[in-house]
């Protein structure tokens, strides 16, 4: 976002900008130039700030606002980011797995309170949270990925064991068999596995634990 600017849009947003104070030029200076997506929020999901990476996913529809509140970024909804910035906002900082439909583009999202020395210089208040996005990180295993989505979504071990199967290459039919269970009973599975990481498929879902197995039946 190009603090000199009084506005931008996003395909259905348009917010618009107090003028800049000195500090506030200063801030975009130093996080206009680096290279990953950062939002600048209240807790209360009020952006304040994006730089010039940021606005590309929201004029891209990847983030989403409505009446200036962030309202989604990637797969995560406005309550997830609520859950988030409150960890971050008691001091939890946070690591998100991230995807993008329909790209699948991955990445992770990283939650935290923003330095006091930024907040005070911008002139925002000292309860101010950071978002920064990391886009694509290939180098990152499919176990951690599977961790990172047992972690954030609670998943069951019982799901997480069913995810790794699938991830491995395994069918449905194979995952019942290995496990015991009846096929519906990994088909209801795999559907908790879709509802609690608001994957859109399961093609979503294993592209983004890094699977390169084929799609189970």
């Amino acid at each position: 976002m190009n603090l000199h600017a009084t506005a931008f849009t996003t395909p259905s947003t348009h917010l618009p900008l107090a003028v800049p104070s000195p500090g506030q030029t200063r801030a975009a200076q130093v996080m206009n130039p680096l290279p990953q997506p950062l939002f600048v929020l209240q807790p209360n999901r009020r952006l304040l700030f994006a730089n010039s990476c940021a606005e590309q996913l929201l004029t891209q529809g990847r983030a989403r606002l409505r009446e200036s509140h962030l309202m989604s970024l990637g797969q995560l909804d406005a309550p997830r980011l609520g859950e988030l910035l409150q960890m971050a906002r008691l001091g939890s900082s946070s690591h998100t797995g991230l995807w993008f439909a329909p790209e699948l583009v991955t990445g992770w999202l990283h939650t935290s309170p923003l330095a006091a020395s930024i907040a005070q210089a911008s002139d925002w208040s000292e309860d101010c949270l950071l978002l920064s996005v990391h886009l694509d990180q290939p180098a990152l295993t499919q176990p951690a990925r599977i961790d990172a989505l047992t972690r954030q979504c609670r998943l069951s071990q019982a799901e997480r064991h069913v995810l790794m199967l699938l991830a491995d290459g395994d069918t449905v039919e194979d995952v019942a068999e290995r496990l015991g269970l009846c096929v519906s009973t990994v088909r209801s599975h795999v559907r908790n596995l879709l509802g609690k990481t608001q994957a859109r498929s399961l093609m979503q879902l294993l592209r983004w634990t890094g699977s390169a197995g084929a799609l189970p039946h």
